[in-house]
């Protein structure tokens, strides 16, 4: 039954061995999964849009299948390494939302901003998490869990990544902001702001960042073109 999933949490032993090589291992994955969708886009040209509701759509169907477990059990293990179970009860929550957060962008803003507001998150998000692992020793001030030398490493490989789309000035300022907005998200005092359900889904970077950069990098782009 589908409440057997958030009670027995069917991918949880997938976070009881949360080592360095499982934490790198889902990274990779969700680098991977952001250079593919910009790839995607390219490709598809005039059916972008399209393509990127269908892509949600599957992904939706596929999580519905996991929850009631209608997927062989290799297919939905490897399905799980998407995300961590202990923060997310819904399967693959965080492409689910990356496809939200790329969507929204597509209707707001240019098409280069939707690819490098796509990088900020993939390579951005993935980096910091990589070297606040293995190297990240001081904390920031306002966060237990996050470090400077993972928020750095985040912003320097955010920036990197969307200047292959955008100007320099618009490539600091979203991958600045999109990091600075992932260092902040998890904080107890900012997630008792979103009370209801719906709010609760997407208050995930995986959808805030891309929004949230692209709309920085779309005002910087009104005075620096």
């Amino acid at each position: 039954m589908a409440n057997n999933y958030t009670q027995d949490l069917k991918c949880d032993y997938l976070d009881k061995k949360a080592i360095l090589k499982g934490e790198v291992e889902r990274q990779l994955i969700h680098l991977s999964t952001g250079i593919i969708l910009i790839l995607l886009i390219r490709a598809a040209g005039d059916m972008a849009l399209t393509l990127l509701l269908f892509l949600l759509a599957f992904h939706v169907i596929i999580s519905i299948a996991i929850i009631f477990d209608k997927l062989p059990l290799q297919l939905s293990t490897f399905l799980c390494k998407w995300g961590r179970a202990s923060k997310q009860t819904i399967p693959l929550k965080g492409t689910i939302l990356l496809l939200c957060g790329a969507i929204l962008s597509f209707i707001l803003f240019p098409e280069e901003i939707v690819y490098a507001s796509i990088a900020i998150v993939a390579f951005g998000d993935s980096i910091a998490t990589i070297a606040g692992v293995l190297v990240g020793r001081h904390r920031l001030p306002y966060s237990g869990k996050k470090t400077v030398e993972g928020t750095g490493s985040g912003i320097i490989a955010a920036f990197l990544a969307a200047l292959f789309f955008v100007t320099p000035v618009q490539a600091f300022i979203g991958a600045a902001g999109g990091m600075l907005l992932e260092s902040v998200i998890g904080l107890q005092t900012i997630r008792e702001l979103n009370s209801q359900i719906i709010s609760r889904f997407f208050f995930n970077d995986n959808f805030l960042i891309p929004v949230f950069s692209g709309l920085l990098m779309f005002i910087v782009g009104l005075f620096y073109t």
